[in-house]
């Protein structure tokens, strides 16, 4: 079955994606009531639209440090059908996107959660099947005790540690890489730039967004045949400060193991080039780590050095802000993405009198009730509302705040040097995007809700 749309949700450093079918709604976090002997992943009950659902962790389902129900980026969501008992409690909600087929990957394992691996702009999303990791909700632990001399010794069962790999093939063999060291999964068709006195397994130079990236055949340096298919992929691996990208046959899974399950081959690296196994069932697969991306980088280390980022870039190229981007009028704007809550479809709001003239009125949003406050009074713009008309909700000093807008354009990450500083009016920044052809206003909200206090 392929999936049509998903909802990115962004937990600890790690971006994951559910199948918007399963979604009703998305809300902030209620209050939270305590269930007794609750079953693990399961943080109590809580009441959503009349309703009293459990609130399920997902960040305790997939084996990480529990979600922070007091941060304000926090969120649950609602589902619908068999799941329709349940609300999924999650980090942070980042965007609904629609699957582009040709950038996701489906897995096999069926015992895994992790059902797809897609790649939407520089964002490496692990699908989840809802059904799977549910199962991984255990039943109520009840601590084992023993007598010991009249008292109570209580068995504390400590959690092991454990490491998520990239498992891959080449001819029909498995391996592995931390995913550490994996910056993203692109399509392998592409053209190739080559480079001459080369060894064999370098492929060629591709430019992946402005900048040279060295490839290298992994199945080629292993010594396995190369075959081409739509299912060959190159993944882009970053080390100190360096990228290659290693082109391999198919992606298979991304897969938590233990440390009991790793085993390190000690000194047997040069000739095996693997760094050792890992014990996955009834099979073993070889994995390899920094020691052999080092190996393959310092043997083409005169063609890397031509690809290499300086310091001065990298630190140029960090991401320095997350937007929302929008369009009034003519013209794009932007709001800095850590106030928005959501985006909704534009609805006639209720006036209220004796208001300013940039309040446009309230509504209701699930039992909550939202200002709307008129960009285009305040930027004096004719107030145009058409079938693409959005309303962006914000959350300003624990009020909730709604714009009307044109259109929302995107949603993105703006480098620090795309950012010009432009203290005027309602803005603080001018966004150099697209090399500067597209010139995108960066709105100060809280100057917005400043002077709209200061009116009132």
């Amino acid at each position: 079955m392929q999936i049509q749309e998903i909802l990115i949700i962004k937990n600890a450093h790690e971006n994951y994606g559910i199948s918007t079918e399963y979604i009703n709604q998305i809300s902030r976090v209620p209050d939270l009531m305590p269930l007794p002997l609750r079953p693990s992943g399961v943080r109590g009950l809580c009441s959503v639209s009349g309703n009293v659902v459990a609130m399920v962790d997902m960040n305790l389902l997939l084996g990480m440090q529990k979600v922070d129900i007091k941060d304000h980026k926090s969120r649950v969501v609602s589902l619908n059908e068999e799941l329709s008992s349940n609300t999924l409690l999650v980090s942070d909600v980042y965007n609904t996107v629609e699957v582009e087929q040709e950038n996701i990957d489906y897995l096999d394992d069926k015992d895994d959660p992790v059902i797809a691996i897609y790649k939407y702009k520089d964002l490496l999303i692990q699908v989840l099947s809802l059904e799977e990791l549910f199962l991984k909700i255990n039943k109520v632990n009840i601590p084992a005790k023993e007598i010991v001399t009249g008292k109570v010794k209580e068995n504390i069962i400590v959690e092991e540690d454990s490491s998520r790999f990239l498992i891959f093939s080449m001819s029909n063999e498995k391996y592995a890489l931390e995913i550490d060291y994996l910056q993203e999964i692109i399509l392998a068709d592409t053209e190739f730039t080559e480079v001459a006195g080369s060894s064999k397994e370098l492929m060629g130079l591709i430019t992946l967004r402005q900048e040279l990236l060295m490839v290298i055949d992994l199945r080629v340096y292993y010594g396995f045949e190369p075959k081409t298919s739509d299912e060959n992929r190159i993944l882009v691996i970053s080390y100190d400060g360096k990228k290659i990208g290693l082109f391999i046959d198919s992606i298979i899974d991304i897969k938590s193991f233990y440390k009991r399950d790793v085993e390190y081959m000690k000194d047997t690296f040069e000739g095996n080039k693997i760094a050792g196994i890992i014990h996955d069932k009834d099979s073993l697969v070889s994995f390899f780590n920094e020691q052999l991306i080092l190996e393959i980088l310092q043997a083409n280390d005169a063609f890397v050095e031509s690809t290499k980022v300086s310091d001065e870039n990298i630190q140029s190229d960090e991401y320095a802000m997350e937007v929302i981007v929008f369009k009034l009028g003519q013209k794009e704007y932007s709001f800095d993405i850590e106030c928005v809550d959501e985006i909704i479809d534009s609805v006639s709001s209720t006036k209220v009198a004796f208001t300013d003239s940039a309040i446009d009125g309230i509504i209701n949003i699930r039992g909550q009730i939202v200002t709307n406050v008129s960009l285009f009074d305040k930027l004096n713009l004719e107030t145009v509302i058409n079938e693409d008309s959005k309303i962006i909700v914000c959350n300003i000093h624990d009020n909730r705040i709604g714009f009307v807008v044109d259109s929302v354009s995107d949603i993105l990450r703006v480098k620090r040097e795309d950012i010009r500083e432009e203290s005027n009016g309602y803005f603080e920044n001018i966004l150099h995007l697209n090399d500067g052809k597209r010139l995108v206003l960066s709105m100060d909200i809280e100057k917005i809700v400043a002077k709209e206090e200061k009116n009132a």
